[in-house]
């Protein structure tokens, strides 16, 4: 599962010129106080786009902007492509990455077994490490390693791995043989099989490129996952992919490639999500505002507000595309983006409990709303709106000028998240059409789910030290109420599942029983103020809730509950909602057994 501060938001552009580019968008999204957690850099840091360098004249302070980063509690990723220059370094001496790899016979090879074929990609000439060879899997580690001695990285984005050639098969071209030219073609863009990649007849250790062109990417997602374990052994890192296959969500993230800034492409990034989710790549988003062309203020701001629910969460354009990052539009635009982030970081522990479920189960995180209500005929075909797990329903505007959202509500309680309330009137089994100005994206909470949150903060570091809360959505039922859970660890360890260096936590919940806290898994104790469990309860939200009156509330372990102090007790008897709010100073722990009544 990804690190904790891989499901924060991530800011990304092809080409910010040079570092004092690089530091403007840095200050700059600081400064809209939008949570941000990741700042990446793609090939216009290199020196020439030479892999494992960094250009000395136009970056040459970039370590420092990543001890800037990482002094604010932020992480820096940075793009790697598989395609390796066979030239030399820009001052004449010997390109070590090629020369080091060539010795060692790592690179894929023409169909003779021995010379290593050449195409051109971004370094104009280059040859393709073998990444199903042991020894080419060693190779990319030790120049990953080389690279993180002076840039200290904390994850690796992987693209043009399907591979990518800006030519067909090689500079040499392709022989006529059966590999290259089959009898039949899959429905692929042009009239040759090996068009825009490698010649289908080179050689790995795998097989022909014929047999292993598909795993391209997937095996080199695999050398990168391996690479991040030898330099931050005990830590999960981030490793993003374009290319995949079946199962490389083990290894590595995905976002769908390169996107338009179009309306068109923001609407069908949601059925691409919920694709990747059932192909086990959970981790999974589109690139915010899109990648190619200009986009507009408002398509930026529908598709933040989208993409703040994406499990992948990164906005990333173009060289030639003009800036598009939040704080590079109006205040209102910015406010926007800040007020939804802020939803995304505060729903951050159950987003990372969906992705614990996704990996000792095989669960979804992202997921249609047919995967929840699957005898419901009418959400077979609903793909402008989906879930997070089974307790959040996002319906975003997906159309240019829309100030209104149709959205289809299945047959269960549904609560608007902004506000608590029960969604009005007749809407069980319906598509109901609701406003949604362009300041707002419609989310609502199922009727019987407990949702785990956070307070949020700028960045995932921060957020991780606030108290904890619950949302507890009733549904129809005053005896079996709701359930949920939360599974907490460091955010970022190897192992803390098996080595039982996570807590989880179980809840439930009725209007006549209150709400039950009960604590499955714990680290071994005690645990040290400071440590990450060490964290207190600091409101409870009960939607749905039918009382006479706001009530007096009693929390604590069982058998030693507290008043609750009635300042700290609101309740809206109008639509049944009762807050808890300022219980940090209870110490009612999240390690610990907890029971709150009401009468």
């Amino acid at each position: 599962m990804p690190a904790y501060w891989g499901l924060g938001f991530q800011l990304s552009k092809w080409f910010y010129n040079n570092s004092q580019g690089l530091r403007d968008v840095i200050q700059r999204t600081r400064a809209t106080g939008i949570p941000y957690d990741v700042q990446y850099s793609d090939i216009d840091y290199m020196e020439d786009r030479k892999d494992f360098t960094y250009d000395g004249n136009s970056y040459g302070d970039l370590p420092d902007i990543i001890q800037d980063l990482h002094d604010n509690g932020q992480k820096y990723i940075i793009i790697l492509d598989p395609a390796v220059s066979n030239k030399n370094r820009r001052d004449g001496s010997p390109y070590l990455p090629y020369e080091t790899g060539r010795a060692a016979g790592v690179f894929v090879n023409t169909s003779d077994g021995r010379t290593p074929i050449v195409g051109q990609v971004w370094p104009t000439d280059s040859v393709f490490p073998d990444f199903t060879n042991p020894y080419g899997a060693q190779w990319w580690t030790d120049n990953c390693q080389d690279l993180h001695s002076n840039i200290s990285f904390d994850g690796l984005w992987i693209d043009m791995n399907e591979p990518s050639n800006f030519l067909n098969g090689s500079v040499s071209g392709c022989a006529g043989n059966a590999w290259n030219n089959p009898p039949f073609l899959p429905a692929i863009k042009g009239s040759l099989l090996y068009e825009g990649t490698l010649c289908m007849d080179a050689r790995q250790i795998w097989g022909s490129h014929y047999d292993v062109h598909s795993l391209y990417g997937h095996s080199m997602a695999i050398a990168t996952r391996d690479a991040m374990r030898s330099i931050l052994p005990t830590k999960r890192g981030v490793v993003v992919t374009r290319s995949s296959f079946s199962g490389t969500g083990q290894f590595a993230s995905h976002w769908l490639g390169d996107n338009k800034a179009a309306w068109e492409d923001m609407a069908w990034s949601i059925p691409g999500i919920l694709e990747f989710g059932l192909f086990g790549i959970p981790h999974v988003g589109a690139d915010i505002c899109g990648f190619g062309g200009n986009t507009t203020e408002e398509l930026c701001q529908r598709w933040m507000q989208l993409g703040a629910f994406y499990p992948f969460s990164r906005n990333h354009n173009t060289m030639d595309g003009k800036p598009q990052d939040p704080g590079s539009f109006s205040q209102s635009m910015i406010d926007s983006s800040r007020d939804v982030m802020m939803t995304r970081y505060t729903l951050m522990p159950y987003l990372y409990t969906l992705f614990y479920h996704a990996h000792v189960t095989r669960t979804t995180v992202a997921r249609p709303l047919l995967h929840e209500f699957p005898s419901d005929p009418k959400t077979w075909e609903v793909d402008r709106q989906f879930l997070w797990g089974r307790g959040l329903l996002i319906s975003p505007v997906l159309t240019q000028g829309d100030t209104t959202v149709d959205a289809y509500f299945p047959d269960d309680r549904w609560y608007d998240w902004f506000t608590g309330f029960e969604v009005e009137g007749v809407y069980r089994g319906q598509t109901v059409t609701l406003d949604a100005p362009l300041n707002k994206i419609n989310v609502h909470v199922r009727g019987g789910t407990i949702l785990p949150t956070q307070e949020p903060a700028n960045s995932t570091v921060y957020s991780r030290r606030n108290p904890i809360g619950l949302v507890v959505a009733l549904d129809d039922s005053n005896s079996t109420g709701a359930s949920g859970d939360l599974f907490w660890d460091d955010g970022e360890s190897y192992d803390s599942i098996e080595t039982v260096e996570h807590l989880s936590v179980r809840f439930t919940a009725s209007a006549n029983d209150g709400i039950s806290c009960q604590v499955d898994v714990l680290p071994v104790p005690p645990l040290p103020p400071g440590h990450w469990a060490y964290l207190p309860y600091g409101m409870f939200y009960v939607l749905g809730l039918e009382l006479p009156g706001t009530p007096s509330v009693k929390a604590g372990q069982p058998g030693d509950l507290r008043d609750v102090d009635s300042g700290n007790v609101q309740y809206d008897v109008d639509n049944k909602v009762l807050r808890l709010t300022n219980l940090a100073d209870m110490n009612l722990m999240v390690f610990n057994d907890l029971q709150i009544t009401w009468n």
